[in-house]
């Protein structure tokens, strides 16, 4: 079927009216087509649409939304469907109606971020699913120890697909390779459990209005695990976009400031390694940068 028939079958099997009236094509598709669907009845949902085999990434998708809304704190989106046909496969989803951000929303938000991290989240490190940090693959294998867990599922990975995708030189692995062995240096080996956005730039992030009509910040497009909470800072650092307000409130909100700069700085290697692997080496130099600010020697 079409994927027009694939949406309507979706609304029908759920209980909504299936009779499209408008479809809008939003940004922030980089891997799916995003579309806003207005209804015949008024209602309006966002559908995200990709082939049939990439369904995988529309079901991690749901279950990383689900493990955030479960912490009650962040508002993110509610999922209404996944669902597929021998073609095209869909994930059907909350249409968020946007706002103008304020610095009070930013702040709630930091307030709230900090929240999630503090929620219950089991003991260990990893998610129940693998999943995706953009079009790269993530293990999420259950760890005790953070230093283990970013050695095995996160630095060590990330160095294996770029050395042979040609994204590092042997010289500059090496350096990687470097901070691998000697990650309990800058890193807790067991910092609070906290649910992880995953991928917190500031394009995932979406100034939206609550049910009183006040500013909020919604977040969008997770790649979820349990692990320190400051990596969703080191992302949100990296490449900007979020208010001051933002991460002075986080702080306010958190006790654990033990080692953040060094904790920051790795964190926020992790993300570049997967641009290097994703864009290529136009990254390389940052990431080699955060390894100077780190002492890792050239």
């Amino acid at each position: 079927m079409s994927e027009r028939e694939l949406i309507r079958c979706i609304l029908a099997k759920h209980g909504w009216c299936d009779q499209i009236i408008r479809v809008e094509d939003l940004s922030g598709g980089c891997i799916h087509r995003v579309q806003r669907l207005t209804l015949a009845d008024g209602a309006q949902v966002v559908v995200k649409l990709t082939r049939a085999p990439n369904r995988r990434l529309f079901e991690e998708e749901a279950a990383s939304l689900h493990a955030l809304a479960e912490t009650r704190t962040v508002r993110v989106p509610e999922v209404f469907a996944v669902d597929s046909d021998e073609r095209h496969a869909a994930i059907v989803m909350e249409s968020l109606e946007p706002a103008r951000a304020t610095d009070d929303a930013w702040a709630r938000f930091g307030e709230s971020l900090a929240a999630m991290h503090q929620a219950p989240a089991g003991s260990r490190y990893g998610f129940e699913m693998d999943n995706h940090l953009g079009t790269t693959p993530q293990p999420n294998d259950w760890c005790d120890d953070w230093v283990t867990f970013n050695l095995q599922h996160r630095f060590g990975h990330q160095l294996r697909l770029a050395r042979d995708g040609g994204g590092l030189s042997a010289g500059e692995a090496k350096r990687v390779q470097q901070l691998i062995d000697r990650l309990d240096v800058f890193l807790p080996r067991t910092p609070k459990p906290a649910i992880l956005h995953g991928d917190l730039w500031s394009g995932n992030a979406l100034p939206t209005r609550d049910a009183e009509g006040r500013t909020e910040i919604a977040v969008i497009d997770p790649a979820t695990s349990v692990g320190d909470g400051w990596a969703d800072i080191a992302m949100m650092k990296l490449f900007g976009g979020f208010a001051p307000a933002a991460f002075e409130r986080y702080r306010a909100h958190v006790t654990d400031h033990d080692r953040v700069d060094q904790r920051l700085a790795v964190y926020q290697l992790y993300h570049v390694l997967n641009h290097v692997n994703l864009f290529g080496r136009g990254y390389t130099g940052q990431a080699m940068a955060l390894l100077d600010t780190l002492g890792i020697e050239r």
